[in-house]
């Protein structure tokens, strides 16, 4: 039986969603709980966020730091896109640990119930969600790849080749759908979650709520119709989250960040660099060469003086009297940190929608839609409630997260919450919940470049640059 239903629509914002376009999500959102002031982690990157979505924690923790990013614990100088195969090499090169901590289907199945997960994304995010499935009897569904291997063959057979992964994409929405209701569902997920590849894909080339963009997330809307038809036919009736990963931002300049590092002197290539650079969209990682201190504060002077540079970021040794922000404020310390994280410039747009914002990106073409960066439209993104054990048309105005995610379903599902888990049990959503013991505690903190939000404990960003 379906307990608990997660259906995600990559790169979907709060304003998209409206009884028109998205009449399903519309009613499940007026019958259920509309978090208004949700946050996505930084960077606001697909797979980090799903691992952060599936783990409860920030990527500094759990340790997919972005799409691209070093693994400094395996190799200090490699640049790796978070794409299968190469996470599934990393995850067995470790033993399992390409995430240091559990993930929910991990967690789940401690007490005898399964995993299974439909993804129309990038091979990187559906491999994030669940490292481990086969290992605990679970089930992770991508075009590319099935875990455990035994089901692709199967499902091809079933449903013939998937479609590609191409803007708008209007096969993949709907075949994702088709798996999850005619294949997946047979299979007897406690928690299922469906992962639909638009708006982001539309808005990648067509630009933010475009009409193809609009297009594509009412199709989505209307296949998650479908899916939720087939779940009541059974007579289910789980507990359902609507989520998405990031918010969105409009290309106005593209920077090649490598060529302009390497045009000021420092080597981007090689066995030895200077640095490495890894780009994600509105924001860039950066690496520097091991024990070399001169080059890392050369760099930040060089860095500092760019008008294509929004905001920087670094460790508490390199902060020490200069305007920079700590890789601590944006959660992303920990063993796989980056010396220097900086995101590209970034304005708010005049007119129009709120928080809508325009900027430089590393990839893409101006006007296109982008994600990655700090800004306030990209940070604030979906996350929606609704079902026994929530209440009914009911808005919180308390910050939440993603993070939230995870241990919002452990206790749904009478599950303890680990104590290394850093989000929070969204309780003011609940309906055993009368008021959430702390309320008026959500504090704004603003610092060095950054605006973080913090409720009892749980530190949410809402901007960085």
């Amino acid at each position: 039986m379906v307990k608990t239903l997660i259906a995600a629509f990559d790169g979907l914002q709060s304003f998209q969603i409206t009884n028109e376009l998205m009449p399903t999500v519309s009613e499940i959102a007026d019958n259920g709980v509309r978090f208004l002031h949700n946050h996505c982690v930084f960077p606001t990157v697909t797979r980090a966020n799903s691992a952060s979505l599936c783990t409860g924690v920030k990527p500094g923790t759990h340790g997919l730091t972005a799409n691209n990013s070093v693994f400094t614990d395996i190799d200090a100088t490699e640049l790796v896109d978070a794409l299968v195969p190469k996470l599934s090499e990393i995850n067995r090169h470790t033993d399992g640990k390409l995430l240091f901590v559990p993930t929910l289907g991990e967690l789940i199945h401690d007490k005898n119930l399964k995993w299974i997960s439909v993804v129309g994304g990038t091979s990187g995010n559906a491999f994030v969600q669940h490292p481990n499935a086969s290992t605990f009897d679970h089930v992770v569904i991508h075009s590319e790849f099935t875990d455990p291997p035994k089901h692709h063959d199967v499902i091809q057979a079933k449903f013939g080749n998937w479609p590609p992964k191409q803007a708008p994409a209007v096969d993949l929405v709907k075949r994702t759908a088709d798996v999850a209701i005619e294949y997946a569902m047979n299979l007897g997920p406690d928690v299922l979650m469906v992962w639909f590849p638009e708006p982001d894909t539309t808005q990648h080339v067509f630009g933010v709520d475009s009409r193809h963009a609009q297009a594509m997330y009412h199709h989505a809307d209307y296949q998650l119709g479908r899916l939720i038809e087939a779940i009541n036919e059974k007579g289910h009736k789980p507990d359902t989250f609507i989520v998405s990963d990031h918010g969105y931002s409009t290309i106005d300049e593209v920077i090649d960040v490598s060529k302009q590092i390497s045009d000021a002197g420092f080597s981007v290539d090689g066995d030895s660099p200077d640095v490495v650079v890894a780009a994600n969209g509105g924001s860039v990682m950066l690496y520097t060469r091991k024990g070399s201190e001169t080059i890392t504060k050369r760099l930040l002077k060089w860095l500092s003086m760019c008008e294509w540079v929004g905001a920087i970021a670094v460790d508490s040794q390199h902060a020490k009297g200069e305007a920079y922000a700590l890789l601590e404020d944006l959660g992303l310390d920990g063993i796989r940190s980056p010396d220097i994280v900086l995101t590209l410039r970034s304005v708010k747009c005049s007119g129009g929608r709120e928080n809508t914002f325009k900027g430089v990106s590393t990839g893409g073409e101006p006007g296109a839609g982008t994600h990655g960066g700090g800004s306030s439209a990209e940070m604030h993104n979906v996350m929606i409630a609704h079902g026994p054990s929530f209440k009914n048309g009911y808005k919180s105005e308390l910050p939440s997260g993603n993070i939230d995610l995870l241990p919002t379903i452990l206790y749904v599902l009478s599950i303890e919450v680990p104590d290394h888990v850093e989000g929070r049990v969204l309780e003011e959503g609940l309906v055993d919940c009368v008021k959430l013991k702390g309320e008026s505690r959500a504090q704004l903190v603003v610092g060095k470049s950054t605006r973080t939000v913090n409720l009892n404990g749980v530190k949410y960003l809402c901007e960085f640059s």
